[in-house]
């Protein structure tokens, strides 16, 4: 099948990018043709920068939804103005051939792009187009739509209802709620890996990673993978490098600002400063290729980062499901945790192990990590207990037996 696959942004390392790349991988490998259709592209596809969410009338249309304390009718010839300008693009786009199928990633369940979500909607009905739509986020989930007067077309447009659209969540809780708000039915498909790959070792190009940085080889590396959002809590990252007090620890945040705004990160620099804690940014020297600036200066890629470090810190207050989790499993890393919902329920039941803290970073939790650091047998018993296991629910072979159930 000739299959597009369409989203706000297909680029970076952010997790609805990450799964869209690896989705395409097992697509391909079953032997479809497909093609990336993004407001954003860091790779080959089709370029329409009227998807992205960071579109300035896109914002604007946000805004006045979200914040505003307008009726939607106010805003909605708005809104179906520029989702008609969209569907003409995506039109052109089609030159004559619509898809024989398309994959949304996040643009039906997660309201930053309203005009998108209409325009999508409306082309799928016309052309009787076959469409899963992949839901990551949902609107529920983020309390700055919760204080929107504008329920009723959120409900309408995240996601819509349509006989053409097949549902996929990533986690058990996110499927129930849908169906309990919406009636609406839809598969579990959890993020996935490709655990026959041989991305996890170390190579000529990032064994200088520490040194480019300013790491020693015997100091432990404390890896925050995440974008730099507020739900991912990193402060507690910080404190837990400050309190562990020994000045061969150090925290590496490999990931860049999110889509939140600089707020966050400029308060993580900020209580670094303060607490002293030892804590590199290395977001600007991360990317989802390798390269080389011009002053021959290296750009990594996560996987790199991984590969360089002892431990990974995940203090999320809430997860979709766990990419750095299941990266963590891959790279075989052991995960310091702050359990989050989806994690108990749809992870942790499978058998991985972790090290579970609390929030608040008691001293029961600090003699934890430090009983780790000092028991390499026990890392290392954890970590490939975990590899088995992620091997076995959330390989690409996993994945690829329950994408054939909804497509074939």
């Amino acid at each position: 099948m000739n299959i597009w696959f369409l989203s706000t942004r297909i680029a970076g390392n952010d997790g609805v990018s990450l799964e869209t790349v690896r989705w395409r991988t097992i697509l391909t490998r079953m032997g479809h043709k497909v093609t990336f259709v993004a407001g954003e592209l860091d790779r080959a596809g089709i370029l329409i920068p009227e998807l992205h969410f960071s579109n300035q009338k896109v914002i604007e249309l946000h805004d006045k939804v979200v914040y505003a304390k307008n009726n939607f009718k106010k805003v909605e010839a708005e809104v179906f103005e520029m989702a008609g300008k969209i569907e003409g693009k995506l039109r052109t786009a089609f030159n004559g051939h619509k898809p024989d199928m398309l994959i949304i990633a996040n643009c039906l369940s997660l309201p930053m792009h309203f005009p998108l979500a209409v325009a999508l909607t409306r082309i799928i009905e016309e052309f009787k187009i076959p469409t899963l739509a992949r839901h990551h986020d949902f609107w529920w989930e983020r309390k700055r739509f919760l204080k929107s007067s504008c329920f009723p077309f959120f409900k309408r447009w995240f996601p819509p209802n349509s006989k053409y659209i097949k549902h996929v969540t990533i986690n058990s809780i996110t499927q129930k709620e849908l169906k309990v708000r919406l009636g609406i039915e839809s598969s579990v498909i959890p993020d996935t890996f490709d655990f026959v790959g041989t991305k996890n070792t170390k190579d000529k190009f990032n064994s200088t990673f520490r040194k480019d940085f300013g790491i020693a080889k015997d100091d432990t590396v404390f890896l925050q993978a995440t974008r730099i959002v507020p739900r991912k809590r990193i402060e507690i990252s910080i404190e837990l490098i400050k309190k562990l007090d020994n000045p061969k620890t150090v925290l590496v945040i490999a990931g860049k600002v999110g889509d939140e705004g600089r707020e966050y990160f400029d308060k993580l620099q900020k209580l670094t400063d303060e607490l002293g804690s030892r804590v590199i940014f290395v977001g600007d020297y991360i990317d989802f290729n390798r390269k080389l600036t011009g002053d021959r200066r290296k750009i990594y890629t996560l996987w790199d980062a991984f590969i360089n470090s002892d431990f990974v810190t995940y203090p999320s207050e809430i997860e979709g499901f766990g990419n750095q989790y299941i990266e963590s499993v891959y790279f075989k890393k052991p995960v310091i945790i702050t359990p989050y919902p989806v994690y108990k329920t749809d992870i942790k039941p499978i058998g991985f192990k972790s090290i579970e803290i609390n929030k608040l970073l008691k001293t029961k939790d600090l003699r934890l990590i430090k009983d780790y650091m000092n028991n390499k047998a026990a890392v290392r018993k954890m970590v490939e207990t975990n590899f088995e296991l992620g091997k076995k629910n959330f390989s690409y072979e996993a994945t690829e037996e329950k994408i054939k159930k909804l497509i074939l």
